[in-house]
């Protein structure tokens, strides 16, 4: 074990709290007051709708190859799962060819991913595929990464609930004013 995760279930463990109520991470938001949305919360949400409309207007064999091989973190967990909603299978070692991608869509209930799906990793993904993959939709063409961080800017301490962030995001990713 590292340092750090040494450090982090020692302190989890003066705090009551064990190495699953960590990894699971129930609330989306721990530590925070429960009617408190944080920046990470946000930033999630406008990442896995825009990522599922970007897959919606270019395929997504062309938006997961773009991202590169963090979007393995996305199909482990549960977050990129097949059009009928089963969990991807790709043979990464075996290695894909074009159009081996494709039929492929976000899972936008977080409850249905994969239990204990490392948040970090599959944030580090969503950032990857904003990072690398285009808004089209929008008007003027822009990243991924410039899209969500406008949402962000203009948006971030606006709304009081999850409800309402996520009513914004859908509205801000479909072109409206969010």
């Amino acid at each position: 074990m590292s340092l750090a995760a040494g450090v982090l279930v020692a302190g989890a463990a003066l705090s009551g709290c064990g190495k699953a109520d960590i990894e699971a991470e129930s609330a989306p938001d721990p530590g925070l007051a429960e009617d408190q949305v944080s920046a990470l919360w946000i930033e999630r949400e406008i990442r896995l709708h825009t990522l599922d409309r970007m897959i919606d207007e270019a395929g997504s064999d062309e938006v997961l190859v773009n991202m590169g091989g963090t979007r393995e973190s996305l199909f482990d967990n549960g977050v990129i799962v097949t059009e009928s909603g089963e969990d991807a299978v790709v043979d990464w070692e075996a290695g894909y060819q074009d159009g081996d991608l494709e039929g492929f869509m976000v899972q936008l209930d977080k409850d249905a991913w994969n239990e204990g799906a490392p948040l970090a990793k599959v944030d580090s993904a969503l950032n990857d595929a904003m990072y690398h993959n285009e808004v089209t939709w929008c008007g003027e063409t822009v990243t991924g990464e410039e899209f969500v961080d406008a949402y962000m800017d203009e948006h971030q301490e606006a709304f009081d609930t999850y409800d309402e962030y996520t009513e914004s995001v859908i509205d801000y990713v479909d072109c409206g004013t969010g």
